[in-house]
């Protein structure tokens, strides 16, 4: 049986649609994705077939689809009970009693959608923060949307791999090493992400401090940057105290040693490193986020995979060198190679009306520069190098790059770098996502001024506990658990529910909304359902589908045959977001049922068709949480 009910009634009625049009002679087709229900008819999906073909056969829209029609084989259109024509429409009557059967059958077993295995591998290369300071709201949506669509593709049938590139290779990770290495002495306290986090604000108000008296920095006041050491200060005296002096040559030696394998380097950039990187995973795992493997920027160069790549690209001849600084040479590649244009979306007459206007540079920067003109490596270098390490060195079909929109010409740069180098760029997808406006906040690693995640989920939790005891739960020996689930469940849920594309605006009063659209809200409603067929007791092994009539259960059993069709969504889009709202939608009407529809105490006959309706309810509620990462609670 297809674990898409309603999806198999429309794939085939499009099927018989486009082969009777094609047996007619008629160039349209018609997606599944088309295929409606009627707004007179629940029970009713339909095509336009008359007013889309009426022109082709001279006919009236009526007219044509009963054309259509009379070639249409209603038996091999799955729950179909009649084919028919209405207002220019070729529809279809389905049969509630099978259909009903079967959504409920695999909606309560948690099946509703479930892929086939496909025999490929996917990668989701997600997170993969600099390791200088603690994760932040902008990181954990990168971390939260990547982990959910991880859970979609797994859903939908394929093999995924969740990496993670530790970024330890940079300007960032050598300004926080050289601050580490003038307090060796010193002992990290407490979190690791967060005392190494303070280091770096120290770092880097050093360095700008010096620059500012130079007369080589605008970037700020001294004020401001005296006021980060003493914000340091506040937090930990002995960094403060200990760490005093800072010059950008030497931390440029140490990056520079670093990334050619000095040993005394590597141990410093390593602590540094592996410290925060251990913070990130406490902070990661606490929201129930996981990695199949870690990839360290350092080790793609020490393996050679920069070297790998360069003499791909030097012999495409699209590298360039300017003095030590190697660049890929995308202002002659994107005038000559279609497949390049192509990433940018561009055609050959736009990019010369683009040069003839003076502007084409401004689209597409001439020179991609790969590494610095000291010769050390920048992350475009190795960004490429990873690329290419993906396609050579793992067996996945495609990769997913969780990566922020203001990366989206870099992650362009990439693809182009990739398909120079001979392999077919659309192995890459960038994955884009927008950031967090915590409202009212001001926010610089920098300058350690940032709320961090470990920040928000402690707030989260001390709001959840103080409602629950509000709600009467104050003794309850699991409170504090359920107060962790619950406000894992609303920062994931809060920082998911909106489109990737958009900028999330974050209150609190919205996250922990218990009565509408928050992961609170659909958690509390998969505990109702859960609760309903707890007291049920056992639950009947059949039962009469005629018994869901009204308009709420009709409507209830339709949603849930549409959530397969959804979770296709989310993944061919790019958003994890239709499932939360989804999930919103059936909680705000299972509720609704709820409220007007006793179960338990329900008829015979109708008492067993709502335990089922209220199991395929708490099964795709349940599977929906599990895809955008949102704990389940049976106790709420």
């Amino acid at each position: 049986m297809t674990t898409d009910p309603l999806g198999s009634m429309k794939s085939a009625l499009a099927d018989e649609v486009n082969k009777a049009l094609s047996e007619m002679g008629v160039e349209e087709s018609f997606s599944p994705l088309q295929v409606a229900r009627s707004p007179k008819d629940v029970d009713v999906y339909g095509l336009p077939v008359g007013f889309k073909i009426a022109r082709h056969l001279r006919r009236k829209p009526d007219e044509a689809a009963l054309l259509v029609a009379e070639r249409i084989d209603a038996s091999s259109i799955p729950y179909a009970e009649e084919v028919r024509v209405e207002a220019g429409y070729l529809n279809v009557r389905v049969s509630r009693e099978t259909l009903f059967k079967d959504v409920l059958s695999l909606a309560s077993r948690e099946e509703l959608g479930r892929g086939e295995s496909k025999g490929e591998k996917l990668m989701v290369e997600h997170t993969s923060v600099n390791p200088v300071h603690p994760l932040h709201v902008g990181s954990g949506r990168n971390a939260i949307i990547g982990d959910s669509f991880a859970r979609i593709l797994d859903f939908l049938g394929w093999d995924v791999r969740r990496h993670y590139l530790v970024n330890d290779c940079n300007l960032q990770v050598a300004i926080l090493a050289a601050g580490r290495s003038k307090i060796r002495h010193l002992k990290p306290k407490g979190k690791p992400d967060h005392w190494f986090g303070l280091i770096y604000a120290m770092a880097n108000a050093i360095l700008e401090i010096g620059r500012i008296k130079r007369g080589e920095s605008e970037e700020g006041d001294l004020k401001e940057w005296e006021e980060t050491i003493e914000r340091v200060r506040a937090q930990d005296p002995e960094i403060a105290e200990g760490l005093t002096e800072l010059d950008d040559r030497y931390v440029m030696d140490l990056l520079k040693r670093y990334q050619s394998g000095d040993p005394d380097a590597r141990e410093v950039f390593r602590e540094v490193a592996e410290s925060v990187l251990k913070g990130f995973l406490q902070t990661l795992g606490r929201m129930g986020i996981t990695y199949d493997q870690f990839d360290w920027e350092s080790e793609l160069i020490w393996e050679s995979w920069v070297r790998k790549s360069l003499e791909k690209l030097e012999s495409s001849g699209y590298l360039g060198r300017d003095g030590e600084a190697i660049y890929v040479d995308l202002g002659r590649a994107i005038r000559e190679r279609e497949d390049v244009r192509r990433i940018f979306g561009l055609t050959e007459d736009e990019v010369r009306r683009l040069e003839e206007e003076g502007r084409l540079e401004e689209v597409v920067p001439p020179r991609f520069y790969l590494t610095r003109s000291d010769g050390t490596w920048l992350y475009t270098g190795t960004d490429v190098a990873y690329s290419l390490f993906k396609v050579e060195a793992t067996d996945v079909r495609r990769c997913y790059n969780v990566i922020a929109t203001e990366q989206t010409l870099e992650q362009k740069e990439v693809r182009a770098s990739l398909a120079l180098m001979g392999y077919d760029p659309d192995f890459l997808i960038h994955f884009a996502y927008e950031m967090v406006n915590l409202v009212g906040v001001r926010m610089s690693g920098r300058r350690a001024l940032y709320i961090t995640l470990d920040d928000l989920l402690d707030e989260a939790k001390a709001k959840v506990m103080k409602i629950l005891e509000e709600r009467g739960m104050g003794r309850d020996p699991e409170i504090e658990e359920i107060a962790e689930r619950v406000a894992v469940g609303a920062l994931k849920y809060a920082l998911i529910n909106v489109s990737p594309t958009k900028v999330v605006q974050f209150r609190w009063e919205r996250v922990l909304d218990f009565e509408t659209n928050s992961g609170p809200f659909v958690q509390y409603s998969y505990t109702r359902a859960h609760n309903i067929l707890k007291k049920a007791g056992e639950i009947p092994e059949s039962f009469d589908p005629s018994k869901l009539s009204s308009d709420l259960e009709v409507s209830l059993v339709y949603m849930l045959a549409e959530f397969p069709e959804k979770v296709r969504s989310a993944y061919q889009l790019l958003r994890p977001d239709l499932i939360s709202q989804y999930a919103n939608e059936l909680a705000s009407t299972f509720n609704k049922f709820y409220e007007t529809h006793p179960v338990i105490n329900a008829p015979e006959g109708t008492r067993e068709a709502r335990m089922w309706l209220v199991m395929g309810v708490r099964g795709v509620l349940g599977k929906a949480l599990d895809l955008i990462g949102v704990p389940r609670l049976e106790r709420m």
